[in-house]
């Protein structure tokens, strides 16, 4: 902790000496909510039930929905706060056990973020709190390694003319707690057999990523960062509390030239944080067995060189994971990764092996208030077959331990309509044709489609 002040410290007399050469503009206080609101209806075949056999004859038909409002307040000075409140309700199944009640302390009612904003001039902003950080080429939700992640800290926003650098100290686990060690059945004594479980324990993060905008139609950018454990280690159930350090990092570019566009990202992090980037629910603290991690190194990255014909954009999406890498589950098509984006995904991208596809992607405006998108996707996988976290990642070449792929194909599709300004209704559909590494299992088709809402004010 002692060593995260002074590093705090050092940001806020960076922010002091660009305080010294101008004062922040005064603005009119105030107050300003704006908020967003989803809901999903999906479909999912019965080769949902048990992925990779057919002995469960069962599909599924549910529904979510969210409400999310987004809270400014602006100092006369131009400080301000920022505040988000999440109204989520889970699936319809059984209200009385909805896991988004069950998961956060009996509410499902909670803010996911929490920060203040302080500019000393118009080059230099302190953000201080929980946020959520996007660093990639692309808008939130849509990228492959560093998207909308939630964390605690302080971080900088510095800008000079076309670039902008975000230096960051951030918290991804506070300590280790006593209800988290908990041996004598009592969460608020200490248990002598456990003496170092009340230490000052924490996992941090920190870094920087910088952009810059080229000129109007190229940027590049990129982050490194680096996380420290000082958790101690418990490689015994139902912990597996694994000490997750390391580099991890990123470059990235997008642009255009004439009627030629092109997105690419190359990322890597250390073996022992492989899957790190895993969503996690928008509670404090993730509290379930530390499962990330693997021996070796772990590379991904991807590029999506595309042509626009008209109202016609098509494009070749490619790219690998290695080493146990896995990419933000924001990136991928509607069967294949995008579980945030798309609830009717059927395998994570990276997931169970070293991946390596291509999507050919097709998007077509028919007019103003309908656009429709197109995917045909290849995946090859070779099957992690060490264990994990020694090697790449679990023995996922048996169904009983993953039931890794060893190839798949996806046919989707995408189509979205604007009911009016702020509101659109997207509708989806994809198969998923999937060949698996145990050749015992079923090579069963998985057939999904949703209905999404969303609306903006």
């Amino acid at each position: 902790m002692k060593k995260v002040l002074v590093a705090g410290a050092a940001l806020m007399v960076a922010g002091g000496m660009y305080a010294a050469t101008a004062s922040a503009a005064a603005v009119e206080p105030g107050v300003k909510i704006t908020g967003d609101a989803r809901v999903r209806l999906f479909y999912q075949n019965d080769n949902y039930g048990d992925f990779g056999n057919d002995d469960v004859d069962e599909s599924n038909t549910d529904m979510d929905s969210r409400v999310r409002l987004n809270i400014t307040g602006t100092a006369a000075g131009g400080a301000y706060a920022k505040a988000r409140i999440r109204m989520y309700e889970g699936y319809t199944t059984d209200i009385d056990n909805d896991p988004s009640i069950s998961s956060l302390d009996n509410s499902n009612i909670w803010v996911d973020i929490a920060h203040v904003g302080i500019p000393f001039n118009d080059n230099f902003t302190l953000e201080a709190g929980k946020y959520r950080s996007t660093y990639g080429p692309l808008g939130t939700t849509y990228n492959f390694f560093y998207d909308d992640v939630h964390l605690s800290g302080l971080r900088g926003i510095i800008k000079f003319n076309d670039v902008t650098i975000n230096p960051f100290i951030e918290w991804v686990e506070e300590s280790q707690t006593y209800a988290k060690y908990d041996v004598d059945g009592d969460p608020n004594t200490k248990d002598t057999d456990n003496p170092n479980k009340i230490k000052d324990n924490d996992a941090m993060r920190y870094g920087a990523h910088i952009k810059g905008q080229l000129n109007k139609d190229w940027a590049v950018g990129g982050m490194l960062g680096y996380q420290s454990d000082e958790r101690d280690e418990d490689n015994v159930l139902p912990h597996l509390n694994y000490q997750n350090e390391g580099f991890f990092g990123s470059i990235y570019t997008n642009g255009k030239v004439n009627a030629f566009g092109f997105v690419a990202e190359l990322a890597a992090n250390d073996g022992n944080l492989n899957n790190f980037n895993s969503w996690e629910d928008d509670a404090d603290a993730v509290t379930g067995p530390d499962l990330i991690g693997s021996d070796d190194t772990g590379f991904g990255g991807y590029m999506f060189p595309n042509y626009q014909i008209d109202k016609l954009n098509i494009g070749l999406n490619l790219g690998f994971t290695d080493g146990g890498f896995q990419p933000d589950r924001a990136f991928g098509f509607v069967m294949l990764g995008s579980s945030d984006n798309s609830r009717i995904s059927a395998a994570r991208i990276g997931d169970t092996g070293d991946w390596f596809w291509g999507g050919l992607v097709a998007n077509y405006a028919i007019n103003e208030s309908l656009k429709l998108t197109g995917n045909l996707v290849y995946a090859e996988v070779d099957a992690w077959d060490s264990e994990g976290p020694d090697g790449d990642g679990p023995d996922t070449r048996s169904g009983a331990l993953g039931a890794a792929l060893d190839s798949a194909w996806e046919l989707s599709a995408v189509l979205q309509y604007t009911i009016s300004k702020g509101a659109d209704v997207y509708f989806s559909a994809g198969y998923l044709a999937p060949e698996f590494e145990d050749s015992t299992l079923e090579d069963d088709g998985a057939f999904g489609a949703l209905t999404r809402f969303e609306l903006k004010f």
